[in-house]
């Protein structure tokens, strides 16, 4: 794929996002980042921030917030939701997951809504996310999943994975989060596994919960 035909697509990809996942929001994803953004304290990292959803559930007692989104589409609309926030200290970067620009111990919590399906190295992003926290601190997360407990959509998944990825930014519908984040040395503090309700088969099986350092 050439330079040109990645930009449009990007461009393109930003512009349906928001719309794309509406329903699904309503149906349940505010409902899950309400109830584990509440959880969060101190100094926060967002990544792979996008358009902003996570914006209007961070606790107004949290120190900082920075968010991160290297799509420059995306990272548009996310500077107009972060316009109107009212936590005081808030600034915007554009590192990738893989090599987040902060210093070691440096972070409380960091956030992670949809991302690892769509980073390109699910293992070094999370020991990236590792090495920036605090120890004790939390890695909180929502991430669409592999259907381990579902062979037959499983098979479905790695059967569309190979064209959704192109098409959808990256985004692969079979990774296996829950074992990365075990692998980067975090112990799960909680976790949930549900279907994330309103969007396509193939995404549906998700994980959230929260990850200690």
């Amino acid at each position: 794929m050439n330079n040109i035909t990645i930009t449009t697509m990007s461009r393109f990809f930003a512009f349906i996002y928001d719309a794309m996942l509406a329903n699904t929001e309503e149906a349940c994803l505010q409902d899950w980042r309400k109830e584990l953004l509440a959880n969060v304290y101190g100094d926060i990292l967002e990544v792979g921030a996008g358009t902003g959803a996570n914006v209007g559930f961070y606790p107004q007692t949290i120190r900082s917030l920075t968010v991160s989104e290297p799509d420059k589409f995306m990272r548009k609309k996310l500077k107009i939701k972060l316009s109107s926030n009212t936590i005081k200290q808030c600034v915007i970067k554009n590192f990738t997951m893989e090599n987040i620009d902060l210093a070691d111990e440096s972070i409380d919590c960091v956030v992670s809504t949809l991302v690892c399906c769509s980073v390109k190295n699910p293992v070094k992003s999370l020991n990236q996310v590792y090495r920036v926290l605090k120890p004790g601190g939390l890695l909180v997360f929502i991430e669409h999943v592999a259907a381990e407990n579902n062979p037959a959509r499983l098979k479905w998944q790695n059967r569309i994975n190979p064209i959704w990825k192109r098409i959808s930014g990256n985004c692969h519908t079979n990774r296996e989060t829950e074992k990365y984040i075990k692998q980067a040395g975090f112990t799960i503090k909680s976790i949930e596994k549900s279907s994330m309700r309103k969007a396509p088969a193939f995404v549906r099986p998700t994980i959230r919960g929260i990850a200690v350092k």
